[in-house]
């Protein structure tokens, strides 16, 4: 049975409850026993081209209730679209699954037209009135008139979807729908491309003149340009208006744009953005913080990293020379990376040789988190006081970093020069955790050569430069990798017969399972009843070379307090 179907045959309260996943009583209770204040709270963002945005933003009971129907609504919509044509299912791309302002963009690249126009007050101008209405009159839904008015009593606030809710971009796209296949019919009427983000329309050509019916120059004007009769005619009766203010056309000669993002011959981000986002960067890496475009206040790193993130994903090549063709992006973007992973940090944090030393240590100071407090964050929302280093497809692109003995070494070697742009002291110490084995002679090697004497693995951990560590596991005369702190006997656990390859060389995996199996199918699950009494020695060496680290930190500060004085 399908989502819609199951959605059409909820009569009452309870069996709606039921399809959209919650308890009928608590979707009672936050429908008619929780007032307005208790249902949603109102603050403002800065807008793209200034002012600020209300944003009415539901709190944690109903915007559960929220959430659910968002996806049941999503879920449905997606239905609806595998029964539609290609073209159809390609004109609206706002929060829709593998739909975004670059599909959207890419959509008019390299055109001789592009023609922007914007609705105004998108979400607030579709009221309880008319989502009622779409849910009983619309051919696919035909819902229960009792259902279609509690959905819209879940989804309206102040008779209006809210900016703000899960619900709001769901509903508004299925109501919109209509609008979008007028427009794109008058679209491909005149041989343009039509497309719709949310409150943005956009339409594209490479014809001689664009369609009047779309848009015109005003009479005696050569650049002025407002919308065409069958556009305001078909907004209008969608129950839509247009923001006039925001109509423009831009020209193959000019920069063209749609959603932000740059569309004359590839998708690009505007030149503007990337060297605001470079000089975030830049005062970053020297104070340590920065500001916001909007209002000036402190922007956090997550946020510049999703800003960094969003260009890297714009202007990434599918060739092989990417790095090359983006080569000051590139440098940028490792130098931010580093920064993040190495530097900016709020908790010590640790680097191993791979993804299941990340799982073993977790579970390690959670088990003996009575003898080691300081590992544990005093909220416990907050889990853990120390962060650990997470290889991914981008730390392996851009920082040389996918696990392994060998490209620790390479950190190594690197991480004076890595942290060179960085200008301000760290407050944070990096920790390296390695094996203790003949895998690691040439990390010992190299180690030994920067810290000028002999390295044997024996001391609990080792300074190497500003405020990185490494920190051998402990060994009692003999090699010892991490698995070694477990107990003998959980490493012979097999599973479905197939014992424990610590090696990784093993071909056979009728026979043998790996290292990630064992953290996550072992360890991980059965964490509580595992003796992690092996691990003390290590942590130990980590707490210790905490402390270490902030006794440089406090003389650095006093031997620098000092010089101002005499100063």
């Amino acid at each position: 049975m399908t989502k819609l179907s199951q959605l059409r045959g909820a009569k009452t309260l309870p069996q709606l409850a039921r399809v959209i996943g919650v308890q009928p009583h608590g979707l009672s209770y936050a429908l008619y026993w929780l007032t307005e204040d208790q249902k949603y709270e109102s603050f403002t963002i800065p807008k793209r081209g200034g002012g600020r945005r209300i944003i009415t933003a539901p709190k944690n009971y109903l915007k559960v209730i929220q959430t659910k129907l968002a996806k049941l609504l999503l879920d449905i919509h997606i239905e609806l679209e595998g029964s539609r044509s290609k073209s159809q299912c390609r004109l609206s791309h706002g929060f829709k699954r593998g739909y975004s302002i670059v599909t959207n963009a890419a959509a008019h690249r390299n055109k001789r037209y592009v023609f922007n126009a914007d609705l105004k007050d998108f979400f607030p101008s579709i009221n309880f009135g008319r989502v009622l209405g779409f849910l009983t009159r619309d051919r696919n839904f035909a819902l229960e008139p009792k259902v279609a008015t509690i959905i819209a009593q879940i989804a309206c606030h102040n008779n209006q979807l809210p900016q703000g809710s899960p619900c709001s971009p769901v509903i508004s796209n299925l109501i919109a729908h209509v609008l979008d296949i007028h427009l794109n019919r008058i679209a491909r009427n005149a041989n343009c491309t039509y497309t719709r983000y949310v409150d943005d329309l956009t339409f594209s050509t490479n014809e001689k003149e664009f369609p009047p019916s779309i848009a015109r120059l005003v009479s005696g004007n050569t650049s002025a340009w407002v919308p065409g009769d069958s556009l305001i005619r078909y907004v209008y009766r969608s129950g839509f208006k247009l923001n006039h203010d925001k109509t423009r056309m831009q020209r193959r000669d000019s920069r063209q744009d749609a959603t932000g993002l740059i569309v004359n011959k590839k998708v690009n981000v505007r030149n503007e953005y990337y060297k605001a986002a470079r000089a975030k960067c830049h005062h970053l890496f020297q104070h340590g913080f920065c500001y916001s475009d909007h209002d000036k206040t402190a922007l956090s790193d997550a946020a510049l990293e999703g800003t960094m993130s969003f260009i890297y994903h714009i202007r990434r090549l599918k060739t092989v020379d990417w790095k090359l063709e983006q080569k000051s992006f590139y440098q940028l973007y490792r130098q931010f990376l580093d920064y993040r992973a190495f530097y900016g940090l709020t908790r010590p944090r640790i680097i191993c040789e791979g993804k299941t030393d990340n799982i073993y240590l977790r579970c390690a100071i959670g088990a003996l988190s009575a003898k080691f407090p300081q590992f544990i964050h005093p909220d416990p929302k907050a889990g853990l006081n120390i962060d650990f280093f997470y290889y991914t497809d981008t730390s392996a692109t851009f920082q040389d970093l996918s696990g392994g003995t060998g490209e620790l070494n390479k950190l190594l070697g690197s991480y004076r020069a890595r942290a060179s742009s960085f200008k301000h002291g760290p407050t944070q110490p990096v920790f390296m955790v390695v094996d203790n084995d003949s895998g690691s002679n040439g990390l010992f090697r190299h180690l030994a050569g920067i810290l000028g004497k002999p390295v044997g693995g024996m001391d609990p951990f080792y300074h190497v430069f500003d405020n990185l560590y490494v920190v051998p596991i402990p060994k009692a005369g003999v090699a010892a990798a991490i698995e070694d702190l477990f107990e003998a006997v959980l490493l012979t656990r097999t599973i479905n017969g197939r014992a424990f390859d610590r090696t990784g060389k093993q071909k056979d995996l009728s026979k043998w399972y790996s290292k990630f199996d064992f953290a996550t199918q072992i360890v991980k699950p059965e964490r509580a009843k595992i003796n992690f009494a092996g691990f003390e020695p290590l942590l130990q060496a980590i707490s210790d070379a905490r402390k270490d680290f902030a006794s440089r930190v406090s003389a650095g500060a006093a031997a620098a307090a000092v010089k101002a004085a005499a100063a």
